[in-house]
């Protein structure tokens, strides 16, 4: 009951680890602080295994879920269950419950992703906790992390580790990384060593899913889990399944009648802006499957831009048809001047879960 208890409090009071990333912007063994968009469900599932020696060549599996959401902006609550620990002698699964909060993100005022995470790890019984730094660099993003762990044998001493790693994108749908962790006071009796990672992450085309093949000598992908080696090297993947509830609960726009034969159709609330911009903008994104503003409130004269920050095509389609920027692919930015005064909603075609609302005065 006391474990159970702990475990809820950690679960559902908001603690200490940015936007939300896929496996292309973090090695395997280091989260580099992300979250989630609120109203975003992440579940990762991260299966790693080993081989016995001949003639058995056993197959063991160590697979971990990550499952988390955002109560608000740049925080996140969540667990991760591991079903095949290695942790703590008599105690296979693994749980950890933890929360993150991202205060600060690079940008030009400020050089650093920053985060901090604590949680319980019931496997170690006792709380665990990690600061992390990120910084991007071009295609190079760099993290670091200082983490505090319960150690787990008998004496509950504290134990501190140092990691660091890096992600390298060689392209826009791969990405090349790796990391190492220093464990303070290594359990000698069952050989821990220096915990790394290296591997090969994956963006899926036209998806939200990323995919990470790599090797390492850790275990799970909890705070302890990440920060201790063995001798075996362990090969496995990692899979990340965001899960927008707009997509099963939000309100779907009408779409829109067609014109009956000699009906006059609205005039258009504006024109598309390929060039310079004239007059103010309005700038915004689509990011994990949701427009990142769903109620636009501009001025007659004001250019609106969505940027595309999705691996996947998008549009934005007035529900009748006044403006319509086609498919947009990852990257690509569309520019509409509204001219006339008026409620324009809006959506994505190929996400119809997708909705906004352009309000012009």
């Amino acid at each position: 009951m006391r474990h159970a208890a702990v475990a809820l409090l950690a679960f559902v009071i908001p603690s200490a680890t940015a936007a939300a990333q896929g496996n292309l912007d973090r090695p395997p063994n280091i989260s580099g602080g992300w979250v989630v968009r609120p109203g975003t469900v992440q579940f990762n599932f991260l299966h790693r295994f080993v081989r016995s020696p001949g003639p058995v060549r056993k197959v063991t599996s160590f697979p971990t879920f990550v499952v988390a959401t955002a109560p608000v902006r740049r925080t996140l609550l969540g667990f991760s269950y591991a079903t095949n620990s290695t942790l703590a002698a008599g105690y296979p699964n693994e749980w950890e419950f933890f929360g993150r909060v991202a205060p600060l993100v690079q940008s030009e005022r400020f050089p650093l992703d920053v985060a901090a995470q604590v949680g319980y790890n019931l496997a170690a019984d006792g709380p665990d906790g990690e600061l992390s730094l990120a910084r991007s660099l071009g295609a190079l993003r760099l993290v670091a992390a200082g983490r505090l762990l319960t150690d787990p044998r008998p004496g509950r001493e504290a134990q501190f580790a140092l990691a660091g790693g890096a992600s390298v994108k060689i392209s826009r749908n791969f990405a090349l990384q790796g990391d190492v962790a220093h464990l303070s006071k290594r359990n000698t009796a069952t050989e821990e060593k220096v915990a790394w990672s290296a591997g090969l992450a994956v963006a899926i085309p036209n998806t939200p899913h990323t995919l990470s093949l790599h090797a390492t000598n850790t275990n799970t992908a909890t705070l302890q889990g990440a920060s201790r080696g063995a001798d075996q090297v362990r090969y496995g993947f990692e899979f990340t399944i965001p899960i927008t509830l707009a997509r099963y609960f939000g309100r779907r726009p009408a779409p829109a009648e067609a014109p009956v034969e000699g009906a006059v159709m609205p005039q258009a609330p504006g024109r598309v802006v390929t060039d310079s911009v004239p007059g103010p903008v309005f700038v915004t994104a689509m990011q994990a499957l949701q427009f990142a503003t769903t109620t636009i409130e501009i001025s007659a004269g004001t250019t609106v831009e969505w940027k595309n920050d999705d691996p996947v095509v998008h549009t934005v389609t007035a529900d009748d048809r006044g403006f319509d920027s086609g498919e947009l692919e990852a990257g690509r930015v569309w520019r509409y001047l509204f001219i006339r005064p008026g409620t324009y909603p809006f959506h994505c075609t190929t996400h119809p879960f997708m909705h906004g609302t352009v309000v012009v005065q």
